[in-house]
């Protein structure tokens, strides 16, 4: 449980923060990343704020400061280059799904706060290429599971797998609802699918795992993933069915 104390000590050293940069006339916007932003904190946690300065900026891009007991992290980036990263980045880009989820401190451009705001948009393109890209990746890991569960015998290896399947499960439901992946996306979708991964993930940390178990969960897999098929590949298969070939078919 969170301590509201600490939450308090670390707002105070934000606030402190964020008056000594918003002053500076080059500084356009800060935001706000991490556990401060959209979690719980606790007395290891840090600060981190992300500062847009004018291309005119020549300093160093990170600092590591202190501010009232509070370590802080500050990363600078320039304004044209923080867009290109923006324009360029994609949800597999772990500090990219951070920023999804960050506050905005404050701004002075109002056209950085609107563009912004509109990348993050999940649109069906969007949608449909993360769930293709962890609806793949699932079938990828439980080849490898079958292979070791029924041809070399290595349920130790299988359960391995099994663990990845889950994982990739987990992107494609997480996609499906238009949400940006966290860094613990199982969990994360187990909010969205708490039976699915009640099924094909808790077993193997809460019970007795056996081959019955290892058995069950793959077959399960099997049957969600061809459950899924049309939904998944309904660009690919709308292609095939207008021109006959993929060829030009692109996401």
């Amino acid at each position: 449980m969170e301590k509201p104390e600490i939450r308090e000590r670390y707002n105070k050293a934000l606030d402190s923060v964020v008056l000594k940069f918003k002053s500076d006339p080059k500084c356009l916007a800060a935001f706000l990343i991490g556990s401060l932003s959209h979690d719980l904190i606790w007395e290891w946690s840090d600060l981190q704020i992300l500062l847009i300065y004018d291309d005119s900026y020549q300093g160093s891009s990170d600092y590591y400061l202190l501010e009232q007991d509070v370590p802080v992290v500050v990363n600078i980036r320039k304004r044209n280059s923080f867009k290109e990263y923006l324009e360029s980045a994609n949800v597999s880009d772990y500090y990219f799904c951070a920023l999804s989820k960050s506050t905005l401190l404050f701004t002075k451009d109002k056209t950085l706060q609107e563009y912004f705001e509109d990348i993050f948009y999940i649109g069906d393109r969007d949608r449909e290429i993360e769930m293709l890209l962890g609806f793949s990746e699932a079938i990828y890991y439980l080849n490898k599971a079958e292979k070791n569960y029924y041809i070399k015998r290595n349920s130790a290896n299988a359960v391995y797998f099994i663990f990845h399947i889950a994982q990739a499960i987990a992107w494609l439901e997480v996609a499906r609802k238009r949400l940006f992946p966290e860094r613990e996306i199982i969990a994360q979708a187990s909010g969205l699918k708490p039976e699915l991964f009640k099924t094909i993930y808790d077993p193997l940390f809460y019970d007795v795992v056996t081959d019955q178990m290892i058995e069950e969960i793959i077959q399960f897999c099997h049957e969600y993933l061809r459950d899924n098929t049309e939904e998944v590949y309904h660009p690919i298969i709308s292609c095939l069915k207008e021109h006959g070939t993929l060829k030009g078919f692109s996401l």
